[in-house]
């Protein structure tokens, strides 16, 4: 206890990074934590057997899905990261991210959440989440914030956010609507997958509930898919108890995948930013871009709120150009890109780059041009700007 608080209160980061949620003594002198595998667990004695079907408490059933030694460490590790009281481990972000809409919700109940949310989230809760009497109601990240407790009703059981918003970045006030959820007595989820336990502290800002895509930045090698379900004291049980009751669990080598990322996380963090936050600064300059979509550019709308709320930037932005041309001329600029490969997901080293469509959004976005989102990665500054800037000039 006294050296975790050591770690904890004193260390910088790089060096908690290396430390958390590791134990070579328990790790039989090895650096890193072993591989589990397995369903069933033995008791030691029929006293345990039968006190563990007198527990209602799902988290101390010896039993693999949640009993499992390396997944117990990773989720202390994701807990400490986030300064929250638990964290549960799911095989994907999109599995993690389901898991308070079935905590927290039932038949007639309302969730209120975010128009520029990720659009897998957006497709659960229209075609299936709607199935089962939920009724869904979008806001939009700034307009709707200065009047968002009029957006309340009685019904309304739940607020899920995602800050910045999926392709076009825009950073939401959380505290102004942490506060009135509090108010209300009603809890909140943050989709944190942009910024990670790094770059932003949820649970300061008042959120209750945290979903992280390990598949991302936690894992970094874009190897994995994995996701986390952080929550306050308050709210951990639900969210344990539902993701049990779903036989939501993660494979153990993915677990290990994810432990081992952790300790190079900031470092592979600051390259990431520093390297987009290079490009986004090019592409605001260049004469066929109308507009940069990264939270960390002065000229952002919010720009102010993110300084005050986050710490750091990501490695994915976007851009528009100031008209829109053919898919077969955007065809022809992606065919002279070589660094920025065409592929979803991120927070690996490899730079990607799509072209995503929002035509599901409840309020439109007025743009001039094609939306381009870039992922840099950790290659070179120099050749990611070169790759992307010298595209450019075949746009006709």
């Amino acid at each position: 206890i006294v050296v975790l608080y050591y770690i904890w209160c004193f260390m910088k980061i790089d060096t908690k990074l290396t430390k958390v949620s590791r134990n070579v003594k328990k790790q039989k002198g090895f650096i890193n934590p072993g591989i589990y595998k397995g369903s069933t667990m033995i008791f030691e004695t029929f006293e345990d057997y039968i006190n563990d079907i007198k527990n209602d408490d799902d988290r101390s059933t010896l039993y693999g899905i949640n009993k499992n030694p390396s997944v117990k460490q990773l989720e202390i590790a994701i807990s400490n990261l986030y300064n929250c009281h638990d964290t549960i481990i799911a095989p994907s972000g999109l599995a993690a991210l389901v898991i308070p809409f079935f905590a927290f919700l039932k038949k007639d109940d309302e969730v209120l959440i975010n128009d520029t949310v990720y659009s897998p989230t957006r497709t659960f809760c229209e075609k299936l989440l709607k199935n089962y009497g939920v009724k869904i109601k979008y806001f939009h990240p700034f307009k709707d914030i200065n009047k968002f407790e009029k957006l309340i009703t009685s019904k309304t059981k739940l607020i899920y956010l995602e800050s910045p918003g999926t392709a076009t970045f825009e950073i939401i006030d959380i505290p102004i609507i942490t506060k009135i959820a509090k108010k209300k007595k009603i809890p909140t989820v943050l989709d944190n997958t942009w910024a990670s336990p790094l770059f932003c502290d949820p649970i300061k800002l008042g959120i209750n509930i945290i979903i992280d895509a390990g598949t991302k930045y936690i894992n970094g090698h874009s190897d994995v898919l994995i996701g986390f379900v952080s929550s306050d004291k308050k709210h951990h049980k639900p969210i344990r108890v539902t993701t049990k009751t779903l036989g939501i669990c993660p494979g153990s080598e993915e677990v290990y995948l994810a432990l081992r990322g952790l300790p190079t996380l900031n470092l592979r963090l600051k390259k990431i930013e520093t390297n987009a936050l290079s490009l986004a600064k090019k592409l605001n300059e260049h004469p066929l871009v109308d507009q940069v979509y990264h939270p960390a550019i002065e000229t952002s709308k919010n720009h102010h709120i993110w300084k005050r709320d986050f710490t750091g930037s990501s490695g994915l932005f976007s851009f528009s150009l100031k008209k829109f041309y053919t898919q077969t001329s955007i065809k022809k600029m992606f065919a002279k890109i070589s660094i920025f490969k065409l592929g979803y997901s991120w927070g690996g080293y490899d730079s990607l780059i799509t072209f995503p469509p929002l035509s599901k959004r409840k309020f439109k976005t007025h743009f001039n041009g094609n939306l381009i989102r870039v992922y840099c990665g950790l290659e070179d500054s120099k050749d990611q700007i070169k790759d992307i800037i010298n595209s450019l000039k075949f746009l006709k």
